[in-house]
């Protein structure tokens, strides 16, 4: 039997490395982030909502706030982060790690988000907080500024960015000399892994198909062919992962009501699946979970 264009398209769209133009890019990662705020919130809990991997092997982490708390200091700490600088948080969510960071270390922040939800929400939390940051809508493609940043940062978003090349050269100019580079991501151990299942491809589907994991040797190739020496490399352990989840699912359940009346109950259903599985696939041996710390070489 012939598969007619369009299956043949949608067959496509479930595998990994889809290549999209900025804006089609934006409509994409916008099937996940323009659900309502209020229904991130009540599932990443805590005082930042920091939708990513948090420690919780930490001293004095017991809940949600303390583990999103203990992750971006750790964050602080391998960037030497110091009062003054500027840094950039690429896909900087609802401004949670943004403003944390402005407001301990001293730091003046700018973030870059494809949602406008995500826009207001982190407008509204910068402002309450009286820090020295700016959101505004724009792809990374699109970026520009006439001042150098001290720090260009993401967690958990490149696996997002089809042309990471590219994207490390953007942030390589958008450095100081001198200037660091990190990012927080998941890792296939070997290439052989980076095949589509049912699992996998639901996940996918979660994130508008803009999925693109690569093996931790290649993130290093792509960093070092934009110029920058790679300065740090730390493992986050997939327990930490498996934790958080848990929390997340924990707070999915005791929401339930409220959550199911903002976004239904299928799209409820199918989170929890989608966070299941992560569960699942994320502890099998395949993944790692890496902070890599890179520099521009000062002048």
């Amino acid at each position: 039997m012939t598969t007619s264009k369009p299956q043949q398209k949608q067959a496509e769209l479930t595998e990994f490395y889809q290549q999209y133009s900025a804006d089609e890019d934006q409509d994409r990662t916008n099937v996940h982030y323009e659900q309502p705020v209020e229904f991130f919130y009540a599932i990443t809990g805590g005082k930042w909502n920091v939708y990513s991997c948090n420690l919780w092997d930490v001293p004095g982490v017991h809940d949600d706030t303390t583990s999103q708390e203990a992750k971006l200091d750790r964050f602080a700490q391998l960037v030497d982060l110091k009062p003054g600088q500027r840094i950039l948080d690429v896909g900087c969510g609802w401004g949670g790690p943004l403003t944390y960071l402005c407001q301990k270390y001293g730091v003046e922040g700018v973030g870059l988000t494809l949602s406008p939800k995500q826009l207001a929400a982190a407008q509204e939390r910068i402002a309450g907080a009286g820090v020295n940051a700016q959101v505004q809508v724009c792809h990374w493609q699109n970026y520009t500024d006439d001042r150098p940043f001290d720090l260009v940062y993401t967690d958990e978003v490149i696996v997002h960015f089809f042309d990471l090349g590219g994207f490390f050269a953007k942030a390589y100019a958008l450095l100081k000399d001198g200037g660091r580079m990190l990012n927080k991501e998941l890792h296939y151990v070997h290439p052989r892994y980076s095949q589509m299942n049912r699992a996998i491809s639901h996940i996918n589907e979660i994130y508008g198909f803009t999925g693109n994991y690569r093996p931790l040797a290649e993130e290093f190739r792509l960093v070092n062919e934009a110029g920058f020496d790679l300065k740090a490399i730390e493992e986050i352990p997939m327990s930490q992962y498996s934790k958080t989840v848990t929390s997340w699912l924990n707070n999915m359940d005791t929401h339930r009501a409220e959550l199911e009346s903002m976004v239904g109950k299928e799209y409820y259903h199918r989170f929890k699946v989608y966070l299941r599985i992560i569960m699942r696939t994320f502890i099998e041996g395949k993944m790692t979970l890496d902070m890599i710390v890179s520099q521009k070489p000062a002048a």
